[in-house]
């Protein structure tokens, strides 16, 4: 069954005069289960179409549906609840409430949800990206990967259906990079949670068991492993 299925999605903008087409008529259908990466140059649209597929943005035609839900028909709000219910995203920049400890941001999604667990669960996560001794600290006292980990943790906190990474291990060394990768996979793995990450780098890109590849705003492949 498709958790997310993404039809005839194109994305304009208006630039002065002239209309910018970002993403160009785009179709496919992604199952439960699976791990995606969207790969291809700079400024191809893959950014974007993450922040649609998420539902972070609307598209300018077609259609978007995850889980059921076709986000054109929704409002924000709408929007924003179909998210704090299906969704995990890991931003490339972490994405971090700066005056929240370690704990308090893995927090914030549970508390979202009103779960009475809320500081039970995120310890727990934190203790499984190896953050147990880091809890109380702020992210502008963690390092990169410390902070990258957090919101892994932060992103599986509500068992998401779906995971949306841009780029996770874009602002890493090769090591924590590498280590991050780990992680994701690890927790993907255990929580059956769909994997649907964008990335210039060929081996994470690699590791899923589908490649889709854009240029100029089309899919020019969409190979599976």
């Amino acid at each position: 069954m498709s958790i997310l299925s993404v039809k005839n999605v194109s994305k304009t903008y208006q630039s002065g005069s002239r209309k910018l087409t970002v993403l160009d008529q785009i179709n496919f259908d992604i199952q439960a289960g699976e791990s995606i990466a969207i790969v291809g140059p700079s400024g191809s649209g893959k950014t974007t179409l993450l922040g649609l597929c998420a539902g972070l943005d609307s598209a300018t035609e077609g259609s978007v549906v995850l889980q059921g839900n076709a986000f054109e028909k929704l409002n924000e709000d709408q929007r924003a609840a179909v998210r704090n219910q299906y969704v995990g995203f890991i931003f490339q920049n972490f994405q971090l409430l700066p005056t929240l400890t370690a704990l308090e941001n893995v927090m914030v999604p549970l508390e979202l949800k009103r779960r009475k667990d809320a500081k039970e669960k995120a310890k727990t996560l934190l203790e499984k990206v190896g953050l147990g001794d880091r809890m109380t600290h702020y992210p502008t006292q963690l390092s990169g990967g410390e902070q990258q980990r957090v919101s892994i943790a932060r992103a599986f906190a509500n068992e998401p259906k779906i995971l949306f990474a841009d780029e996770p291990t874009g602002n890493l060394d090769t090591e924590t990079g590498d280590m991050i990768e780990d992680l994701i996979f690890d927790l993907n793995k255990e929580q059956g949670t769909t994997l649907v990450l964008v990335t210039h780098d060929p081996e994470l890109a690699k590791r899923t068991n589908r490649i889709i590849r854009i240029k100029g705003g089309k899919i020019q492949e969409d190979k599976h492993g």
